[in-house]
């Protein structure tokens, strides 16, 4: 992996093994920036300038994609390994040239489209619980009102970082220089949002604290908590393990048979962090769930062994390996690092992570603190806000 800075330029590329790159530039603007009643603007403005370069893009074998969060825009290509540099070409272009209001409409139809036949994610809802009535807190989206109401295809000026996976340096020759931009934090207030519907076969509910964000202390821990629980995105390894393999939160819900599904998430970045967790269940098991999923969370406040720590960083390592199998998404993540950081972050601090760091970092982010919850769907036996927030410090697992 090597990470530059050439004249002012910004990016990372890494090898990848078989016919096809992956390239990306990432904007350090994303949704929180979009003004007041003009939420969305970062996702439509995305959304036309993938669509305007797609076929340009076909023509060399290649397709593209985007995506956007709260401090981000990602514009990318996946082509073969000999088209990378054409490829960032036309990127580059594509953002460097005003959209057409036809484009632009387009993009703006499909957003709303998206909106309005999509059920919301509890873990995209929850976000508007941490950062209440704040910029951070807007739906990425927008709301299809909002959307539809756009005017124009201007937006807040970027500065790109490029990312390659599987292509060489140069094809980040003609990439301008990057300005680091002020960073507005974020700022947690913790909140509640449950969104009964009995219509729906299972509860949704995401749980949300405040982490670390960038270069803060406690980082390599909580990139090593979704896989010291077991939450982690499960892979084709993960899915075949045995139950005494697993997380003991992924351990606890799987033999009480209580939650169909259950994955966490960590995703710092320099304004904000959000540690989440996330399941389905039954109605009737939403007390269940939430007991062990709090309860585990406690307990690594005070207890940790040395074997789950292991475990966990080998199936970080593991997990590691495997995203290599997705290279957009790689390609996506490693343009993230090296705008936010100047280089992407390896895995040597999180392979030193001890039990003491975790107890550490529980203790300052869970343990007695206020906390995120949405949840959709049958949650009438789900607890409320006081009993997660007293669970937080009260266990018994």
């Amino acid at each position: 992996m090597t990470a530059l800075a050439r004249a002012g330029a910004r990016f990372a590329t890494q090898p990848l093994r078989g016919p096809c790159a992956a390239v990306a530039l990432v904007g350090n603007v994303g949704a929180a920036a979009d003004p007041a009643r003009e939420g969305g603007r970062a996702a439509a403005v995305a959304r036309a300038r993938a669509a305007k370069v797609r076929p340009r893009l076909a023509a060399l074998g290649g397709a593209a994609f985007f995506d956007v969060d709260r401090d981000t825009t990602v514009l990318g290509a996946v082509c073969p390994k000999a088209k990378a540099a054409e490829a960032v070409s036309l990127l580059l272009d594509t953002v460097s040239k005003p959209i057409d209001d036809a484009t632009m409409e387009a993009a703006k139809h499909e957003q709303v489209r998206e909106l309005t036949t999509t059920a919301p994610d509890v873990r995209e809802l929850v976000y508007g619980c941490a950062y209440l009535d704040t910029p951070h807190g807007r739906p990425v989206l927008g709301t299809a009102a909002e959307v539809a109401a756009l005017e124009g295809a201007t937006m807040t000026t970027e500065n790109w970082a490029g990312a390659g996976v599987g292509c060489a340096d140069d094809v980040f020759a003609a990439l301008p220089p990057f300005e680091e931009k002020d960073v507005q934090e974020a700022v947690f207030t913790g909140s509640d949002m449950r969104i009964v519907n009995d219509g729906e076969p299972l509860a949704r509910v995401c749980l949300a604290y405040a982490f670390p964000k960038i270069g803060e202390k406690g980082e390599d821990a909580a990139t090593l908590l979704p896989f010291i629980l077991g939450t982690q995105t499960p892979t084709p390894q993960t899915r075949r393990e045995p139950l005494h393999a697993l997380g003991k939160l992924q351990r606890d819900l799987a033999e009480q048979g209580i939650a169909t599904a259950c994955d966490a998430a960590y995703a710092p970045t320099k304004s904000h962090a959000l540690f989440s967790i996330h399941w389905t269940c039954p109605d009737v098991r939403c007390e269940d769930a939430a007991y062990y999923v709090t309860a585990n969370l406690a307990r690594l406040a005070h207890r940790v062994s040395d074997a789950e720590i292991e475990a966990a960083q080998r199936a970080f390592a593991a997990a590691r390996a495997a995203a290599r199998a997705r290279p957009a998404a790689a390609a996506a993540a490693l343009g993230r690092a090296a705008a936010a950081r100047g280089a992407p972050r390896g895995g040597a601090g999180v392979v030193a992570v001890a039990a003491a760091d975790v107890r550490e970092l529980l203790y300052a982010h869970v343990h007695d603190c206020d906390h995120a919850l949405a949840a959709r769907g049958p949650v009438h036996e789900l607890p409320d806000y006081n009993w997660v927030r007293t669970a937080s410090y009260d266990y018994a697992v």
